[in-house]
């Protein structure tokens, strides 16, 4: 009987604790993301597989790439939508730091077409300003708050999934855990990435790129949310001795030493039941993000050796359901109103961007037009960044524009080179630079000044004066100066002599700006030229290009320019019209002068076809006084196979298409691609040598290896023309 009950008891001892094991909750499951540029997009093939083996995951921390993609998943959006969105993101643009080019206004990309670096110096405050980063990252901060559905909480424990991003305070070097306020600001401050994107302010500290403090966030999660955590490294690995061999290594070596340094450390507070999934990237690095959906494959690859392991944390199919439906994307907010906060001593009249916004107009609730008036103003180039935060204020939700105005501002300074070398043995090198003072006066007036030094010499100054703060109307004056070499050639191609032609002269013009269009002008103007023989004897016939003239009349233009990228344009259109009418009553001398010049760039894939059409020339007048003014054809994409000016007369026409395929992106910093490509070319000149003789159309063309580089659009080509002959050409800079 005793043991009976005993028996009894020990079974009914044995159910208990079976039940108190089937209740026993199970293990809370951290993620861990880390960060490694563009290599981070694995941290999506990551948890979707994660996904599939029915994890519920308790809480997420991430660092730079990490927090991107984990911040998003914590928010409820889902990876599907997620990915699309990568995919569809243009990330050479979004990288580049540059504004869309077609929304630029006019009066601030009509210098475009001088080769300038693509750096821009400063003065401010009667200081030298340097940029603190090399992209600007407006772009990148309204595609986060976009992707955030600009989720502002007390508290990231509070979304579907508890979430921290580190960033690195810039003062200290101390890691800084966002846990509360805006998701996109956590975000944008974790992927800071010194020297290349803008360092981010909040709360009187400046924060970078949180990889620099901790990389891989594991104290942020063990025993504190989880109680094992699955890790993803997706940092570049250290290159080993024999793999560096230059500048740009040794600066990556040792950026990859810091970061491994803290992640070792990070590595050190797992133990054998925590998972490490380390995806095979080789071939991937940080700035690849063009092939983010390759890497989110590699990403849900790695899964497969750990998978085993990764089963041993899944839950039944109705408890995960149950967990998954707490992943719900939050609506965006409704904005009731839009206020500038104005910085307390900025330069730019501030009404201008509150009346562009439109505060009151009642279409403050649009939160996506709004967004993309934000980035129609930044293109306006006074700004590095227009953010925005929305805030609870006496029960409305209010928008409030944070305008942080150019720190190389408001005086800009650029500088850049020509060059050109052929196989014929002509050379030419030119140094530019350009000051543009903006913000003269309430109404936004500019003084822009041009100098090129070299084998051709040339000085531009121009006042440019709206006539209101929102009007577009302008008045602009300007001066000019400029040396350039006319060359004379035999019909053997050799040069015989050459002209200095030395012009001066000046013009004042009333205008229509029609924003980023073009711009309408026109007005009187005045100019002298004063040739002299730097080399060799004209021919007696020749003589009377000598002689000094003075010309002065009525000028028109008018210009239309949406072309995407003015070195190698892959979309938009491009014209441009002038016409000079000499007034004899004025010097004496009768001139009738026109240019047109139109063109247009279409894309299919990676191959561009751009179509040039040029004609410029005098009108003929029944005038002994009349002057014509000198046209010139010859030299690389301008009659390939002739010498530079080599044909010159009365009128010329050049027809061209060029066809050429991106072979290669650069990364943003250093330009935009490398090119392969060709032209067929068909020029003419009416009154050659300003004789009675017309030539044919003559046919050429060209092949060449290019690239657009940050000094500029670089060129190696060969080309030909009929009653030319084969000519090798090295080109950097506009010319064409």
């Amino acid at each position: 009987m005793i043991r009976t009950c005993t028996c009894l008891l020990l079974s009914l001892s044995f159910l208990a604790f079976g039940a108190q094991a089937a209740e026993a909750p199970p293990p809370r499951i951290g993620v861990v993301l880390g960060g490694g540029g563009a290599r981070g997009f694995a941290h999506l093939g990551v948890l979707r597989e994660l996904e599939k083996l029915h994890i519920p995951i308790a809480c997420i921390a991430g660092t730079s790439a990490g927090a991107l993609i984990g911040g998003m998943y914590a928010n409820g959006l889902p990876l599907d939508e997620m990915q699309q969105s990568f995919k569809d993101a243009d990330w050479n643009a979004m990288l580049s730091g540059k504004p869309d080019r077609a929304q630029v206004p006019y009066e601030r990309k009509n210098d475009d077409y001088r080769n300038y670096f693509d750096i821009t110096f400063g003065v401010h405050d009667g200081v030298f300003r340097v940029p603190r980063s090399a992209i600007n990252s407006q772009d990148v901060d309204l595609y986060l708050r976009q992707l955030t559905r600009d989720r502002t909480v007390d508290s990231f424990d509070h979304l579907p999934i508890p979430f921290r991003a580190v960033a690195t305070d810039l003062s200290n070097g101390d890691a800084v855990v966002f846990d509360h306020g805006s998701l996109a600001t956590a975000l944008r401050a974790s992927m800071a990435v010194p020297g290349l994107f803008d360092p981010v302010s909040d709360q009187g500290r400046l924060l970078i790129d949180g990889g620099v403090a901790r990389n891989l966030p594991i104290e942020d999660l063990k025993h504190r949310c989880a109680d094992h955590v699955i890790v993803v490294d997706v940092g570049t690995p250290l290159m080993k001795t024999d793999q560096i061999h230059n500048l740009f290594d040794v600066l990556a070596q040792t950026s990859n030493l810091l970061v491994t340094r803290n992640v070792r450390q990070q590595k050190a507070l797992l133990d054998d039941q925590d998972i490490v999934i380390r995806p095979d990237l080789n071939g991937y690095s940080s700035a690849s993000f063009a092939d983010n959906q390759a890497i989110i494959a590699r990403g849900a690859a790695a899964v497969a050796p750990v998978r085993e392991r990764l089963k041993a944390w899944s839950v039944p199919p109705d408890a995960y359901q149950a967990w998954h439906t707490r992943l719900t994307e939050p609506a965006p907010p409704k904005i009731d109103r839009i206020e500038v906060v104005s910085p307390v001593a900025g330069h730019i009249n501030a009404e201008r961007l509150a009346s562009a916004l439109g505060q009151d107009d009642g279409q403050a609730g649009n939160l996506d037009g709004t967004r993309q008036k934000l980035r129609s103003l930044f293109a306006g180039g006074d700004y590095d960044s227009l953010s925005y935060r929305i805030q609870d204020i006496d029960g409305r939700s209010v928008m409030q524009v944070l305008p942080v105005e150019r720190a190389v501002g408001p005086t800009y300074l650029r500088f850049g080179m020509n060059l050109k070398s052929s196989t014929t043995g002509d050379s030419s090198v030119n140094f530019l630079a350009s000051s543009l003072s903006t913000w003269l006066n309430a109404y936004g007036a500019t003084w822009r000044n041009d100098v090129q030094l070299g084998t051709d010499t040339a000085v531009r100054s121009e006042f440019y004066q709206p006539l209101g703060l929102d009007s577009p109307m302008f008045v602009a004056a300007r001066a000019n100066y400029q040396q350039v070499a006319w060359p004379f050639f035999d019909d053997n191609h050799h040069k015989y002599a050459q002209l200095d032609l030395s012009e001066s002269g000046g013009a004042l013009d009333a205008g229509v700006a029609l924003g980023k269009y073009g711009q309408l002008r026109g007005g009187p103007y005045w100019v002298q030229y004063d040739p002299s023989v730097n080399m060799g004897q004209l021919q007696p016939s020749q003589s009377w290009l000598e002689q000094k003239t003075t010309e002065a009349g009525l000028q028109l233009s008018a210009i239309a320019d949406q072309f995407d990228n003015p070195r190698w344009p892959r979309s938009g259109y491009f014209f441009d019209s002038n016409l000079r009418y000499g007034m004899p009553d004025w010097t004496g001398v009768n001139t009738r002068y026109y240019g047109l010049t139109a063109e247009n760039a279409t894309t299919f894939g990676d191959v561009t076809w751009r179509l040039t059409g040029k004609l410029k020339g005098n009108l003929d007048v029944a005038d002994p006084n009349h002057f014509n003014t000198p046209q010139f054809l010859g030299g690389f994409l301008n009659l390939s196979g002739y010498q530079q000016d080599e044909l010159y007369g009365e009128k010329v026409g050049l027809a061209r298409a060029m066809v050429y395929w991106r072979a290669a992106t650069l990364p943003s910093a250093l330009g935009s691609g490398l090119y392969a490509g060709a032209s067929l070319e068909m020029g003419k000149v009416w009154r050659r040598n300003f004789g009675d003789q017309d030539t044919e159309w003559l046919p050429g063309g060209s092949l060449f290896l290019g690239a657009d580089t940050i000094l500029g659009p670089f060129f190696v080509g060969v080309g030909s023309a009929r009653g030319g002959r084969p000519i090798g050409y090295m080109y950097l800079g506009f010319d064409y």
